[in-house]
Formats: C-alpha cells, structure tokens, sequence
C-alpha cells in the first residue's frame, strides 16, 4: 500500500487536505449544476405555459367576437325577415281585393293566385 494513503495520516496531510476541499468544491459545485438546471427547466416550462396560456386567451378574444358579429347578424336577419313579411302580408292583402278601377273581380284575382301557385 502506497504510504500516502494510509487512513488519517493521508486526510491530515497537506495535500489530503486539498484535495478534500477540492472535492467538497466539485459536490457543491455539481449540486448547485443541477439545481440551476432544475430551475432553468423549471422557468422554461414557465415560459411555455405563459405562451400557451396568451395563445388561449387571445383565441378565446377572437371567439368572443366572432360570437357577437353573429349575434349582430342574426338579429339583423330576423329584422330583415320581419320587414318583409310584414311587406308580404301587406301585398298578399291588397291582391285580395280588386283596386278600384282595375275591371277585376274577386274570382278573377283568385284565379290568378291559383295559376301562380
């Protein structure tokens, strides 16, 4: 066995004594290595959820908006309709009457609606 490395004598020599520090230097060195990498995976993950979580939200906006756009639409469409089926209504009763003047009978108007039919 080499003399050097004899239990204590070694530990309390110069030389043992810094390669004990340098040991205990690389353990917390390589400790604080893989904490910081834990932490960097850690705020990287961060990162990604914040963009993803904008991403959603900004969906979620655009969404919105697409559902009230529609809502407008359909409101304006259902007005629309009303319009004219008030205007339809509107017409279907004056064809139901002859004008004044016109030389048209009531079988004769009803016979036109039933032609157009």
């Amino acid at each position: 066995m080499i003399p050097l490395l004899k239990a204590w004598g070694f530990a309390s020599s110069p030389i043992g004594r810094a390669l004990g520090v340098g040991l205990i230097a690389v353990v917390a060195l390589g400790y604080a290595y893989m904490k910081g990498e834990a932490s960097g995976r850690a705020d990287s993950q961060e990162a990604a959820l914040r963009a993803q979580i904008e991403s959603l939200r900004a969906d979620l906006r655009i969404t919105m908006r697409a559902a009230e756009r529609a809502a407008a639409q359909e409101a304006a469409a259902e007005a629309r309709e009303a319009t004219l089926n008030e205007r339809l209504k509107t017409y279907e009763n004056d064809l139901a009457a002859p004008a004044a003047g016109s030389g048209l009978t009531a079988d004769d108007v009803r016979g036109l609606r039933e032609l157009t039919r």
